[in-house]
């Protein structure tokens, strides 16, 4: 694993999926009024195997799957250390994921010693959806690090979307604080028709309800900008356009459960897929952004250390392939004569 950079590739890759399917558990925990299944932590409930009724071994569960997500995020890091030491950006969002999960960690404690008070759970949320991010950004910088073949230089593509990115960034994040209020303050049921409500507006879930989805469609609109630009843009590539199309039909099936789970009483089934089709929606749009704001590196995803001008796996100055091997027994020919 040291010494290729395809693992670093993969390990990054399923470092976001074990981080993904976290949240998704962390969403079911909430969604079933499981986090006080386990009253005391890292055990639970004094027992550290998954003992208990329903709640106390899906919060249990929970805990196990951030144990090894902690693992992936710490492999990741001492892999990317040796292999892209000359990676400024590899470096930099390995040790971003290393702090979010070293903050997230005693945040999950935080809650449970609080009670799952309504700001340390949204507070747990947000730090998910960071953690998620920095992986994802990892990720990112690990493929644009060892990909095969030169690209065009993207600065001109980072520049001209870099306003519809920090919007829609911020704003779809603001989303899911606001709708993990709403699901923590009882505020789900408030609000039984879609997109308007029924009730009193003085009502503090109903006013929480249209909060939610006056930011959803502040998302919806800042999505439909960045894929338009990203679309008009000359100089975006196939990957940043898919990947903006797939980020706002996410925010629009997300909206759809959400529709579903105003209008049929709230069943655990859809606010679980709400939830996980939200986060989706951020990864898919952290990696979006990533790509277009982070540099752009040409490298060769090769086996044995083989990599191009990105540095993997090699030593500043080392020559590699037909033409590196040529060149070194030329010098060596020419030393002896």
């Amino acid at each position: 694993m040291t010494h290729t950079p395809r693992a670093l590739r993969r390990l990054s890759i399923a470092t976001v999926v074990v981080t993904y399917l976290l949240v998704v558990l962390g969403d079911t925990v909430r969604v079933t009024q499981s986090g006080m299944g386990c009253r005391s932590w890292p055990l639970c409930n004094g027992n550290l195997g998954l003992v208990g009724n329903y709640h106390a071994m899906l919060e249990q569960s929970h805990r196990y799957l951030a144990a090894v997500v902690t693992v992936f995020v710490v492999v990741t890091f001492l892999v990317a250390r040796r292999q892209a030491r000359h990676d400024r950006t590899v470096r930099a969002a390995t040790v971003a994921s290393l702090v979010m999960i070293a903050i997230q960690v005693p945040l999950g404690a935080i809650t449970v010693f609080a009670h799952n008070a309504g700001w340390t759970v949204a507070m747990h949320l947000a730090g998910a959806w960071l953690v998620v991010a920095a992986v994802t950004t990892t990720m990112v910088a690990v493929m644009k690090s060892t990909r095969s073949r030169s690209l065009p230089a993207g600065r001109g593509v980072a520049q001209a979307l870099a306003r519809p990115v920090g919007v829609s960034i911020v704003v779809v994040f603001m989303v899911a604080v606001a709708g993990m209020l709403v699901l923590h303050d009882g505020a789900t049921l408030s609000c039984p028709s879609w997109p308007l409500c029924a009730g009193s507006i003085g009502s503090l879930g109903v006013m929480l309800q249209y909060i939610h989805r006056s930011i959803a469609l502040l998302a919806g609109a800042a999505l439909v900008w960045l894929t338009v630009c990203t679309w008009r843009l000359a100089g975006a590539t196939a990957l940043q356009r898919n990947l903006s199309v797939v980020t706002l039909g996410l925010l629009m099936v997300t909206a759809a459960f959400g529709a579903i789970v105003a209008t049929t009483g709230a069943p655990e089934y859809a606010q679980d897929i709400h939830l996980a089709l939200a986060s989706g929606l951020w990864l898919s749009l952290v990696a979006l952004a990533s790509d277009v704001m982070l540099p752009q590196r040409a490298g060769v995803p090769g086996d044995g250390g083989q990599t191009g001008t990105s540095g993997l796996g090699r030593e500043p100055g080392a020559e590699i392939g037909i033409d590196g091997v040529a060149s070194k027994v030329r010098r060596t020919a020419e030393t002896a004569q």
